[in-house]
């Protein structure tokens, strides 16, 4: 009983990282998202990601990755201030 109560509080992730714009002026960039781990099919997270996005009134261009692993120092540097902030 305490097995199952622990595989059950324990959430998994995925990072994912996608390039964004805005428009009127133009406006891009480069950002990573944390997902919850039933979030992280392809196809869920473009969905996830499009409306947080839209949300802060960016569009999702597209998805460059989907991943269990932890960002690379560079994804961190890349994404600057865009490193989880959505």
């Amino acid at each position: 009983m305490c097995a199952t109560f622990l595989a059950t509080a324990v959430q998994a992730f995925c990072f994912v990282d996608y390039k964004a714009k805005q428009d009127d002026p133009l406006k891009l960039h480069y950002g990573v998202m944390e997902l919850m781990d039933q979030q992280c099919s392809f196809e869920e997270a473009q969905k996830v990601v499009a409306q947080r996005l839209l949300l802060q009134g960016w569009t999702l261009l597209n998805l460059l990755s989907v991943s269990a692993l932890n960002p690379t120092p560079q994804q961190k540097a890349n994404a600057g201030e865009n490193f989880l902030r959505y």
